[in-house]
């Protein structure tokens, strides 16, 4: 694309190459974000809520621990110094433009309060006995838990997440490996905490697996949730389950509404908000727009504009520039 062989680049760019194509931008050659995606690919940390580490499945089952892990995250500084100011700050929720997402669902436990989270975990019974900086489970062993996390992807995010939770005092192991080894790993059940980028759906009825209890072995990160899941879950599969049954719009946006709220008061993962993709289009190109749905439920992930419906400026000779 620098080397003008392409004139559109976006399905595929990641956000750290935003700096590289915004330093060679200009008016004869192209421009970075002329087309700026509506936000989409949610980041979110899943807990396993059936770890075989018996004690971090008591932690993770806790909803104050969820909430303390939620709000001790600089989500606005991860979006500056990861996400170039492109990642709009949110918690484990539907986000625009979804029709049924609110700001205060999109908002809940996403403001920064690390004096908040530590006074939970300490109020939760984890305290830091032995005063090393990292607290103790029941039994005495340490606080500690291990991020999966795809190695093709930027694993930087890793690395701010656990500086964060170890500032209130959960340490924090980061196991990077390709993804043919790490989802493996997340669908049978073995990993603790599991980041995929692309991950958070869009729209619960394109993947509501991950979302509700649809079968014995859903959502994937509580694979026991037909014999042990919390009362506000199975609540959460009726209110979704209803609205995927009927075609009556008023009932469709009661449910989803309903369930939305009650996802992000519970706070089954950690989310940290969705992305603006970086795009960058040639300035001889016309009819791009300026807002692009990239989304895959939203018809958008593959093709979200076509060659078709662009053109090639003429230049004021009339000939094609």
């Amino acid at each position: 694309f620098l080397n003008g062989e392409l004139d559109l680049l976006g399905r595929y760019t990641q956000h750290k190459m935003y700096q590289t194509l915004k330093a060679s931008e200009g008016p004869h050659t192209y421009r970075v974000n002329q087309t700026i995606s509506s936000p989409g690919g949610a980041q979110a940390f899943y807990l396993n809520w059936d770890t075989q580490n018996l004690p971090l499945r008591k932690a993770f089952r806790t909803k104050d621990v969820r909430i303390a892990l939620s709000i001790a995250l600089n989500r606005e500084e991860i979006s500056q110094l990861l996400f170039n100011g492109l990642l709009e700050p949110g918690g484990f929720s539907l986000y625009p433009p979804n029709p049924y997402a609110t700001k205060e669902s999109t908002l809940r436990y996403a403001s920064y309060d690390p004096e908040r989270a530590q006074r939970l975990l300490e109020n939760a019974g984890y305290l830091d006995r032995d005063v090393d900086g990292i607290r103790e489970f029941a039994d005495g062993s340490p606080f500690e838990l291990t991020f999966d996390i795809v190695s093709t992807w930027d694993t930087a995010i890793a690395e701010f997440v656990a500086e964060y939770w170890g500032a209130i005092g959960v340490k924090v192991h980061i196991y990077s490996a390709l993804r043919d080894i790490i989802m493996p790993r997340r669908f049978s059940g073995e990993f603790e905490v599991h980041c995929w980028g692309l991950d958070t759906a869009a729209h619960p009825y394109q993947e509501l697996q991950k979302w509700a209890i649809t079968d014995d072995q859903s959502p994937w990160w509580h694979r026991n949730a037909t014999r042990e899941g919390p009362e506000w879950l199975f609540k959460t599969t009726h209110h979704l389950t209803a609205a995927a049954a009927t075609l009556d719009e008023n009932q469709i946006r009661h449910h989803t509404v309903q369930a939305n709220d009650m996802l992000s008061e519970n706070v089954p993962a950690i989310g940290i908000g969705a992305t603006r993709g970086t795009w960058a289009a040639n300035v001889k190109l016309g009819n791009i727009p300026h807002d692009m749905i990239v989304l895959e439920a939203f018809g958008g992930f593959g093709k979200p504009l076509t060659a078709e419906q662009i053109y090639f400026k003429e230049s004021k000779s009339g000939s094609r520039k």
